[in-house]
C-alpha cells in the first residue's frame, strides 16, 4: 500500500485495531523517558497503554493541559493545540514502539536508554479535527517499515471517536 492510501484510509478507520495479540502496559512518564530523547515541556506522550510486537503497534495517551503557554498565541480567545505538536506526538510514541520492538519486548528494563533521532522525512499529514484545553487523545503509532537507520511510522491522533491527524513520517537513527 503507498503511504498516500495509507493517509487516505487513516482519515476513516484506526490505522490499529487491538486483537489477541496485543498487551495491555501501564508506561508511564518515566519508563517513556528511558524510551525517547526527549523531557519537559517537550515530551508529548503521557502514557502507553497497549503494545503489539506482531502488529508493530502501540497506544498512547495525551491529555491537553488547558495551562500550556502555547495555547495562549495558538490562538487568543479560541485555543486549538498545534497540528505540527500533534505529529510530534505520534513520533514519540512511534519511537517508544521501535525501542521496544527492536527489543522484542513490551517491557520498559532499567538498563533501556534512549537512542538519538532526527525526524527524515514527512511523507505526508492530514489535520482533521482539533484538540483543545483539557482534551484527552490517544495516539496510535504504528511501525511500517524499518531498516538499518531508518525507521517509516503512521500515526494517529483521536479525540474520543474522531480521528484528529493522521501522518506517516521517517525517522533516521544514527548509530549510538
Amino acid at each position: 500500500m503507498t503511504y498516500e492510501k495509507q493517509l487516505k484510509a487513516g482519515r476513516r478507520r484506526p490505522i490499529f485495531i487491538p486483537g489477541e495479540t496485543t498487551r495491555t502496559v501501564s508506561h508511564g512518564r518515566s519508563e517513556i523517558e528511558q524510551l525517547v530523547p526527549h523531557r519537559e515541556p517537550f515530551l508529548l506522550v503521557d502514557a502507553i497503554s497497549a503494545v503489539d510486537l506482531e502488529q508493530r503497534a502501540a497506544i498512547g495517551s495525551r491529555r491537553i493541559d488547558p495551562a500550556d503557554p502555547i495555547l495562549a498565541g495558538h490562538f487568543p480567545g479560541d485555543p486549538i493545540y498545534p497540528g505540527f505538536l500533534m505529529l510530534e506526538m505520534m513520533g514519540q510514541l512511534g519511537l517508544c514502539l521501535n525501542h521496544l520492538a527492536s527489543a522484542g519486548r513490551v517491557e520498559v528494563v532499567p538498563e533501556d536508554v534512549p537512542k538519538p533521532v532526527r525526524l527524515l522525512k514527512l511523507h505526508g499529514a492530514l489535520f482533521l479535527g482539533e484538540g483543545r484545553p483539557g482534551d484527552d487523545l490517544t495516539i496510535i503509532s504504528q511501525l511500517v517499515d524499518e531498516g538499518g537507520y531508518t525507521a517509516i511510522l503512521a500515526g494517529q491522533v483521536i479525540k474520543d471517536d474522531a480521528i484528529c491527524a493522521v501522518a506517516i513520517m521517517e525517522a533516521f537513527l544514527p548509530e549510538d
